[in-house]
């Protein structure tokens, strides 16, 4: 059976449900509105779906279908009139979802929940939610480090490594605890480290200026305060990855936010140092920058996802320039500020740039799609306060842990050396010339003397002839 391309609206009184399918059986269409359910079959298209608030079939109005669209339009009356169903353009949350995923510790499903019980709570206390649980459990001696979308997938590990080591960093992914990785990342980052590449792009600024001051579209928005919607394109990739229900803990949910942010970051360096054209590295780029698609990390705070996104675009691309990292950090925080739409948006990208990259499907597999249907089902007041602390997180050069300062100290320190001593060079010239000038002014007025003295003689001499 075939998920139809379908779209949801709304008045005050129904919800108006359109789905395309322009091959169907008009013949054997069945449409049923059930409370929160909606089932919709006419073969070879079959659509379930699960709405935020309750319907019904409506007594006085039937559906429709546009022969030459190929459009079915039911309209659908709301038990409770008035009633606002929200996010009614995220369509995959409301696609009914075949699996469950939960991350460790386990806890009980149950089946016969309402759709928003999957959503966090508007009123859970935000600050108990970002500092539960500040370090990492320890993790028993019979437990298989996870990975992937909140830590749920274990086994594999060195298969994995084995066929995907482009793309996968870690090298022992079973044998290293979750609390382990962040200390070999970074121990193999400063490994690979240079001074030179960065030097070069701090002593030579002009292309990474112009980089910076490029003015990407999430930038328009908040100018203008406008709001980002989804195409009807990204709506129907939505669709595509069909549904999932995910049952995280407080601490799993804040390690995905967290690793959220990372891969923005990575995202947002990728369209600006390419000025929003992605290119044959734009996968690799997002793939290496980011901690999380590489080495499968967690992160505890704000703190160490600023560090670890700042330290990589250091270290990695082609552009490697403090100031420009400052600035995709402020990119990372207005995708974020712009909501749930504006980071699907690139989400999509990345995952149709990785579907495309033959090796990294497998992070769209672990990560990409997840995110994509868990997103639209988180509350947007846990996105604003992922943009509140990312926004309080204090971070300096020092912070970075790869000598900035120090090195920027010497480049300039020989800098100013080199540029005493063309100074010196060109002083010295200088006062050849004046010397030569002199030496110059002063043969100038001998001859001229001589030269008078000789008129002078030559004049006396006529005068005593002419005597």
């Amino acid at each position: 059976m075939l998920t139809p391309n379908f779209e949801l609206k709304q008045t005050d009184r129904h919800v108006i449900l359109e789905i395309k399918a322009p091959l169907a059986n008009i013949a054997r269409t069945e449409l049923v509105a059930d409370d929160f359910n909606v089932f919709f079959s006419s073969p070879p298209y079959y659509l379930r779906l699960k709405l935020p608030g309750q319907v019904r079939e409506s007594l006085t109005e039937s559906g429709t279908y546009d022969v030459d669209g190929g459009i079915f339009t039911f309209r659908l009356e709301k038990v409770i009139e008035g009633q606002d169903f929200e996010d009614l353009d995220l369509i995959g949350k409301f696609l009914f979802a075949h699996k469950k995923y939960q991350a460790r510790p386990k806890i009980e499903v149950l089946d016969d929940v309402l759709p928003s019980s999957n959503s966090e709570s508007e009123d859970e206390d935000e600050e108990q939610f970002w500092i539960a649980q500040q370090t990492v459990p320890a993790e028993s001696p019979l437990t298989t480090p996870g990975y992937g979308f909140a830590n749920k997938i274990t086994g594999n590990g060195e298969a994995l490594r084995e066929e995907f080591y482009e793309i996968i960093e870690l090298m022992d992914l079973e044998g290293t605890p979750v609390a382990e990785r962040r200390l070999r990342r970074e121990r193999e980052e400063l490994a690979r480290f240079s001074d030179d590449h960065y030097l070069a792009d701090f002593m030579e600024p002009s292309e990474i200026n112009a980089i910076i001051e490029f003015k990407a579209p999430w930038e328009e928005l908040l100018d203008n305060k406008l709001e980002c919607k989804l195409t009807q394109d990204e709506t129907e990739y939505l669709k595509d990855l069909g549904n999932r229900d995910y049952l995280l803990d407080a601490q799993a949910a804040k390690s995905a936010l967290l690793s959220l942010a990372d891969i923005v970051f990575a995202y947002a360096y990728n369209f600006r140092t390419f000025t929003g054209e992605n290119t044959v590295e734009s996968a690799w780029t997002i793939n290496k920058l980011s901690a999380t698609l590489s080495w499968f990390q967690t992160f505890e705070t704000a703190v160490e996802v600023k560090v670890a996104c700042m330290r990589r675009s250091l270290i990695y691309p082609l552009y490697r320039h403090y100031a420009l990292s400052m600035k995709v950090l402020e990119d990372t925080v207005k995708i974020l500020k712009l909501g749930r739409r504006q980071i699907l948006k690139c989400l999509i990208d990345v995952h149709k740039l990785f579907n495309a990259s033959e090796p990294r499907y497998l992070l769209n597999q672990l990560y990409i799609t997840d995110y994509c249907i868990w997103l639209q089902k988180v509350s947007d007041h846990k996105i604003e306060s992922l943009v509140k602390r990312l926004e309080e997180a204090p971070l300096t050069k020092v912070d970075v842990r790869l000598d900035l300062e120090e090195l920027e100290r010497a480049a300039l320190m020989v800098l100013e050396e080199e540029l005493e001593a063309v100074n010196a060079m060109l002083s010295n010239v200088s006062l050849k010339d004046d010397t030569s000038s002199e030496l110059a002014s002063s043969s100038g007025t001998s001859d001229e003397d001589s030269s008078s003295d000789s008129d002078e003689t030559s004049g006396s001499t006529v005068d005593s002839d002419d005597t």
